[in-house]
């Protein structure tokens, strides 16, 4: 029995993406593992890859959607504990390593890390994110509380990605999923799972060790390309909300939980209304209503932007820094080091140090290091355009689905 199994679905992913993501659970410091590919169906032949990877497990199924494409790998998967990681994502060397440690000293059945978004020019981490922001243990009632207390606006809670469970836990989601016979889903399977495993968890907890990089890009199943493929995303939202009600009120917790799950629904019923006000939709505010069976719906407040507004630039030479600590993390050796205080290297560092008791002594000039941290890069122009206050004006200018939103955001 392994003691992590990662879970990748693939449907027609970019090759080069997909290698990309390979590549880092290769490298894991995590070697007691094994990864499970479950090839959705895919037209774009992956052979290459099978022999690339021959330690990773491949499946190849029926094209039934992403929901069924992860169902597989947990009936798969044979590790204590299981992550997911989407095709074109990608993770920090030692992101699993904290993770377990938390699992192993908590007893938590779901351990939730630090992520970025990636695109082409940046990466960046949601800072006003509590789950990267603070530390955390929660039990018992208090695991769905944590989980609707943010009504849909943290990501952290409601991605797949960003985690690892207990496969026990797993197990009895996939059950519990099985029972209500769903069709082909493709979008929002991850609130789902994660609905369902913190419904049922006792114990999670946090940690802060490397990153999940989230890429984006115009392939994504979540950028809507026509009008049936945003209505059919948000009746699929509507029937996971359904589905919520229908659990919430079998264990007694609807009542408890009632506000923050219809503020979670008017938040997505503004959202949608927002990008198709603003898009070729149009006006689509009927419908919308009557998908969420809300009363009305109006412009997206700010407390669902608020994550989002404050947050860290990573370096844009953020490969050659994370390289950098993995020959340190994997070094024998009684290394002297150099860092800038505060820096992405230098909490990296030192969190690798409290950790797993590397022999690390952090020195405050170059002349005594034998180790010297590579300088972190960044570009003014980069600094400008994600500085808080003129990201906080954009969103607030510019709504979801306007055509300047969508260049401003092509310029991040």
């Amino acid at each position: 029995m392994a003691k992590l199994s990662i879970i990748v679905p693939v449907f027609n992913t970019k090759v080069e993406f997909f290698v990309t993501c390979l590549e880092s659970l290769k490298n894991l410091s995590v070697k007691d593992l094994e990864v499970i590919v479950v090839d959705d169906g895919s037209t774009e032949n992956y052979d290459n890859l099978k022999k690339k990877y021959p330690n990773f497990k491949f499946f190849k199924t029926e094209n039934k959607g992403t929901l069924s494409a992860r169902l597989f790998g947990i009936e798969k998967a044979t590790g204590d504990y299981v992550a997911f990681v989407d095709s074109d994502d990608k993770v920090s060397f030692d992101y699993y390593e904290a993770m377990f440690l938390m699992a192993e000293e908590t007893g938590a059945e779901i351990v939730i890390n630090n992520w970025a978004f990636w695109t082409e020019r940046a990466k960046y981490v949601c800072q006003n994110d509590s789950t990267i922001k603070t530390n955390f243990i929660s039990e018992e009632d208090g695991v769905l509380r944590r989980y609707f207390r943010f009504f849909g606006t943290e990501h952290s809670y409601y991605v797949l990605w960003n985690k690892i469970f207990k496969r026990e836990l797993l197990l009895w989601v996939k059950n519990r999923i099985d029972q209500e016979n769903l069709d082909k889903m493709v979008f929002a399977e991850d609130v789902l799972i994660t609905f369902f495993a913190f419904s049922k968890a006792s114990k999670i907890a946090n940690t802060h060790l490397g990153n999940y990089y989230y890429r984006i890009h115009d392939g994504q199943e979540i950028f809507v390309s026509s009008e049936d493929k945003f209505f059919n995303q948000h009746l699929t939202m509507s029937k996971v909300f359904s589905l919520m009600e229908k659990h919430l009120k079998e264990i007694g917790r609807f009542d408890e939980l009632s506000k923050h799950f219809y503020m979670w629904k008017n938040i997505m019923a503004s959202s949608a209304y927002e990008t198709a006000k603003h898009s070729k939709f149009k006006n689509k505010a009927r419908e919308i209503k009557d998908i969420y069976g809300v009363k009305k719906v109006k412009r997206l407040p700010w407390v669902a932007h608020k994550p989002y507004a404050k947050h860290k630039l990573l370096p844009q030479n953020v490969e050659e820094v994370e390289s950098a600590i993995q020959k340190v993390f994997f070094s024998n050796k009684h290394l002297v080091v150099f860092a800038k205080k505060r820096s992405f290297a230098f909490q990296e560092l030192v969190m690798i140090k409290f950790l797993f008791g590397k022999k690390f002594d952090l020195a405050s000039t170059k002349k005594v290091a034998n180790f010297v941290m590579p300088k972190e890069k960044q570009s003014f122009k980069l600094k400008i355009i994600h500085n808080r206050f003129f990201y906080s004006l954009g969103i607030l200018l510019f709504p979801k689905g306007s055509n300047i939103r969508k260049k401003l955001k092509s310029k991040l």
